[in-house]
């Protein structure tokens, strides 16, 4: 007994209050990494005898509880207060120290996902390629992590629009809501299809002549009007500002600004109705219907926890097993696939990010959406479009990524690990060619087709052809300086090629702005630079895939109110002027091997740096800004800064080269690396970068 007391008096006072184990040493390995190194002690306070513990004194009084309760509040409201002052510095991370575990140091892990982390970092989402979890319940940095999703640059009354009069006031004249909700539902609703036309036309004219608009009218859900909101904020982002001039909405900060603000609506309502615990369809569709306007708003990040959300409610509902004898009527049954047919396809294309699902295909029993009209649900033949047919096809694309991440996890070896990314390569060009629709295919467009033929022509080649790109994507930076991957770079090379062409059309087109345009786009040409950067000064596809991504700088520094757009102008800018330090090494005599010209690990840290500073000092200039602006502008409500198609068959050995091939299929008799390649992919780190903006702060 007096052995166990003597060790027990080794641990720290505060390491002993919190039950975890101590280090014994003063001050101690917890104290040291929570900043409480200077309290850090052991407990005076003698342990308790064996006599004691059996027999308590009649003659010692017990502790009252309400004085322990009152030591509680007060430390709560220490904890509560040290939050609130808690300085607002940059966060530094602390990698834990590393064991002599025969693993590869971070600079060579940030190399191998170099390319993935910068595109990833456009879309403002994060893709980790050395974290560390940490054995001890304790935090291991003290400031809050950026989350990269847009932030505004000062509070004011409207941040939360929290309450029912502030999202009053966001909704715009009855006009221009319907203007917005028709434009939606023509051109927009065939790319995700999260809710039904008809279902939600009626429920927005019983919201006007019943409730007379009013959020707060009873009987208003608002899980409904965070739908509403969805929908609105799409198509103000997503449409041609010369649409919404048309619509009134003239002024491109207006239009900024409202779209940002309907999307936050969006979460607001959500809250208030508590979504999580009143589970409803409707915000599935809500949620589903957000993503196509989160991307270029710059809430990326926040949108993929919302997802999961919508998942995990879709499931609570049952529109996981929408089988054929599944009750209910058949547009109900419609409406709940049509948004189960969306998450799937959010979620398994979203693999990239985090390597892991949420959606198991094998529990997942729903029927598709019927290849039918609205109007009345009829079954249609494949090759008729319909307001399903986008959607469906896609699905059918999104399924190959499950299998393949569980393929790629049950191997062993590189060798094997390569063989499964030739063969899905394989399945996913036969399904993107023998196997789609044929008005997504080159076929002419016929009259009777709908209006957006084209651009889901366009979209499905866009994304066939990044997909295409993550299928090879752990296998892209070795295939640089690795002649057995040479199958690889020909693939990403002429994948990123189709992206761009594509991306060209797009721009001259008077279509809707997907995010998907831009982010595939900063993908492409990542690889594109990446593919000059390993290339000799003197041959002649470097001027031409340098020339590439100019010209999708260009076009990016045009686009308004997107986040990605922006994202990816400043790092494809930084890219390039790494390739125009290659070509100066050139002239001067100095340039070093083609593989040893970028060093992605100090590329990401100084562009990181450059625009940590960047951001800290226009944050630091904001507080006098503010102040002007207030004395300056009287009150008002404040604003947010939170036609060929595709030619898969062109026998032009040429133009082979400047359009990705579904039809080509590799030969398994590959070459293999030496011994010590793993085929882990750099290309990953620099998708991150283009995919989160650590620094966004307007």
């Amino acid at each position: 007994m007096s052995s166990t007391a003597n060790r027990s008096k080794l641990a720290c006072s505060a390491c002993t209050r919190r039950k975890v184990r101590c280090s014994k040493t003063v001050p101690c390995t917890n104290c040291v990494r929570r900043g409480e190194q200077e309290s850090c002690g052991l407990d005076e306070t003698p342990p308790p005898t064996p006599s004691i513990a059996r027999r308590p004194s009649t003659a010692a009084s017990p502790r009252p509880p309400t004085s322990e309760l009152e030591d509680l509040r007060r430390k709560v409201v220490e904890l509560e207060d040290a939050a609130r002052t808690e300085p607002s510095a940059e966060v530094r991370w602390q990698p834990l120290a590393n064991d002599d575990d025969g693993g590869s140091s971070p600079p060579d892990n940030v190399m191998k996902d170099a390319a993935s982390i910068l595109e990833f970092l456009a879309w403002g989402r994060r893709k980790d390629p050395d974290y560390r979890s940490v054995v001890s319940p304790e935090a291991t940095f003290s400031t809050k992590a950026p989350s990269g999703d847009l932030r505004e640059a000062g509070s004011d009354t409207f941040d939360e629009c929290a309450q029912p009069a502030v999202l009053q006031l966001l909704l715009p004249s009855p006009r221009q809501v319907r203007q917005l909700v028709d434009y939606h539902d023509e051109c927009l609703l065939w790319y995700h299809g999260s809710y039904f036309a008809p279902t939600f036309r009626a429920q927005l004219e019983a919201f006007y002549t019943r409730h007379d608009g009013l959020i707060d009218s009873p009987g208003v859900n608002l899980q409904w009007v965070a739908l509403l909101f969805s929908i609105i904020s799409a198509a103000l982002a997503c449409a041609p500002p010369a649409r919404a001039e048309t619509w009134g909405f003239r002024a491109p900060e207006e239009r900024k600004t409202l779209s940002k603000r309907w999307f936050q609506a969006v979460i607001t309502c959500l809250n208030r109705a508590n979504y999580t615990a009143n589970l409803s369809i409707l915000s599935c569709q809500a949620i589903a219907t957000s993503t196509i306007a989160a991307h270029l708003l710059g809430f990326s990040n926040s949108q993929s926890i919302h997802l999961a959300a919508a998942v995990r409610i879709a499931q609570s509902l049952a529109l996981h097993r929408l089988g054929p004898e599944a009750p209910g009527t058949t547009v109900e049954k419609e409406i709940g696939r049509r948004v189960w047919c969306q998450l799937c396809s959010q979620d398994w294309f979203s693999i990239p990010f985090s390597e892991s699902y949420l959606v198991n295909p094998a529990y997942s029993t729903s029927e598709p959406p019927s290849n039918a009209h609205d109007h009345d649900l009829v079954p249609l033949p494949l090759h008729v479009p319909t307001q399903t047919s986008y959607c469906r096809f896609l699905r059918e694309v999104a399924a190959l990524m499950p299998r393949l991440q569980d393929s790629l996890v049950a191997c062993n070896t590189a060798y094997t690990r390569y063989e499964q990314v030739l063969s899905w390569d394989a399945r996913l060009r036969s399904l993107a060619t023998s196997e789609r629709p044929v008005f997504l295919s080159s076929a002419p467009i016929e009259p009777s087709w709908p209006v957006w033929t084209p651009w889901a022509r366009r979209a499905l080649a866009i994304s066939s052809s990044h997909k295409i790109i993550m299928i090879h994507r752990s296998f892209l930076s070795d295939s640089f300086s690795n002649p057995a991957f040479a199958f690889t770079r020909r693939t990403c090379l002429a994948a990123s090629k189709t992206i761009i062409k594509e991306y060209k059309s797009v721009v001259v087109e008077d279509g809707p702005v997907l995010w998907i345009h831009q982010a595939f786009s900063v993908a492409a040409a990542i690889i594109l630079i990446l593919d000059v950067l390993h290339r000799d000064p003197a041959e002649a596809e470097r001027t031409e895939h340098r020339t590439l991504a100019q010209e999708v700088v260009g076009i990016l520094t045009l686009c308004q109110n997107s986040m990605i757009a922006s994202r990816g102008v400043k790092l494809l800018g930084a890219l390039l002027a790494e390739v125009n330090k290659t070509r100066k090494r050139a002239r001067d005599g100095s340039l070093l091997p083609p593989e040893k010209n970028f060093n992605v690990p100090s590329f990401v840290k100084t562009f990181c740096e450059e625009k940590s500073a960047a951001a800290a000092s226009a944050k630091n200039n904001q507080p006098n800004q503010m102040r002007q602006t207030k004395r300056a502008s009287p009150p008002r409500t404040p604003s947010s800064s939170d036609n060929p198609p595709p030619d898969y068959y062109d026998g032009n050995e040429q133009q082979q080269e400047d359009v990705l091939d579904f039809t080509q299929v590799a030969d398994l008799n590959f070459g293999f690396p030496p011994a010590g390649r793993d085929g882990a992919n750099s290309f990953e780190n620099l998708l991150h970068l283009a995919s989160h903006d650590y620094f966004s702060i307007f």
